[in-house]
């Protein structure tokens, strides 16, 4: 009844720590037209790069998700912490998108 709750981590942070982290593959997230969801593959290889206020996710071959503002982008770890899912406006799309984005050295 009486128990400290645990401040939920802001969502910065979250894309904030993952910075710089190489990637072994990107993938997007959507709802077909039968509402069932599928994911896309976007590439292998990659970088994470959120550290000028800004969210860039690239593959090795080019950017995938442009963000020019990492407060409107929301980012949460994968329950098994080998990867990340962000959320937000995308720059090169035009449309919201979900990326998930799968580290490449997720025990660091």
């Amino acid at each position: 009844m009486f128990w400290r709750r645990n401040k939920p981590k802001k969502v910065n942070e979250t894309a904030l720590r993952v910075d710089g982290k190489e990637l072994t593959l990107i993938a997007r997230r959507y709802m077909d037209e039968n509402g069932n969801p599928q994911e896309e593959g976007l590439g292998r290889g990659g970088r994470i790069d959120t550290a000028n206020g800004h969210v860039i996710l690239s593959n090795g071959e080019r950017e995938v998700f442009v963000n020019g503002d990492i407060s409107t982008v929301e980012c949460a770890e994968l329950m098994s912490k080998n990867g990340a899912i962000f959320t937000g406006f995308n720059e090169l799309t035009g449309q919201e998108d979900t990326i998930v984005a799968y580290y490449s050295k997720w025990r660091q």
